[in-house]
């Protein structure tokens, strides 16, 4: 049996300019990340995240950090609490700058590189599954770099004083 697909249209009528916008994003959300494919990159539940991930997961729907954050809110991943410490921490100034271009301008166009076991390996460090020493051995760079995908540049020189 097969199914005739035919325009779909919100009635907004019923909804004030401030519930309107809230539709628009909560569908803009669901058409830019869907469900499915989002669960199967950052899991179904999810008690903590790091800066690198959250960036590349951004390169990956090409949406914005609060965008993402919001969408893994509005699916049950990560706690009310979870995303509010997020905007306190490595998400701190989201809301009104992006915290890395989607790409730099040298590198626009250019073919993309394979990130997710560099995204797993973040998975694992932000829900304290290996340590900072493994994670530096498993994508092969300073522990410092680590540290810095992890909790965001800002952080790491703060940690430091």
């Amino acid at each position: 049996m097969s199914q005739k697909w035919g325009p779909v249209q919100i009635d907004t009528d019923s909804l004030n300019d401030k519930e309107e916008e809230k539709a628009a994003t909560l569908f803009a959300g669901a058409f830019l990340m869907p469900r499915d494919h989002l669960l199967r990159e950052v899991g179904k539940q999810r008690s903590a995240l790091g800066y690198k991930e959250l960036v590349d997961l951004k390169r990956i729907y090409r949406v914005s950090g609060m965008a993402l954050l919001m969408r893994l809110r509005q699916l049950g991943v990560i706690s009310e609490s979870t995303l509010i410490y997020a905007f306190q921490s490595i998400a701190r100034g989201w809301r009104t700058t992006e915290p890395e271009e989607l790409e730099k301008a040298t590198e626009r166009g250019q073919r993309e590189r394979a990130r997710r076991f560099e995204r797993l390996c973040y998975r694992a460090l932000a829900e304290g599954l290996i340590s900072m020493s493994k994670g530096a051995e498993l994508l092969r760079v300073p522990i410092t770099e680590v540290e810095a995908g992890l909790k965001g540049p800002q952080n790491v020189d703060a940690d430091r004083r």
